[in-house]
């Protein structure tokens, strides 16, 4: 499975025809180029290829790690209301807190 740029459905990529260079099967992470065809509503990779110099095998260990509790030692932003008599069309003030 692909994970597209535009967001959109993932693409699926099923056997060494549709690479262009048939020795160079994707790894988690890698980035690629390629061309799609909806098939009954699925999106199916064409012409995949590796794109040059933008290997990023951490990437599958950066998703996972955004998909866990936050770390309690970064900084977090809190909302700080507006003093009593500003006015209310300004915007509310952001501050960092740990």
């Amino acid at each position: 499975m692909i994970w597209c740029e535009d967001h959109g459905a993932l693409a699926y990529l099923q056997g060494k025809e549709n690479l262009v260079v048939t020795t160079e099967w994707p790894e988690a992470g890698d980035l690629v180029e390629l061309e799609f065809e909806v098939q009954a509503g699925l999106r199916h990779a064409r012409f995949v290829c590796l794109a040059a110099g933008n290997q990023r095998s951490e990437l599958p260990g950066l998703l996972r790690e955004m998909g866990e509790k936050p770390d309690q030692t970064r900084p977090l932003l809190r909302v700080i209301s507006n003093p009593e008599g500003e006015m209310l069309e300004r915007p509310l003030k952001l501050a960092a807190a740990r």
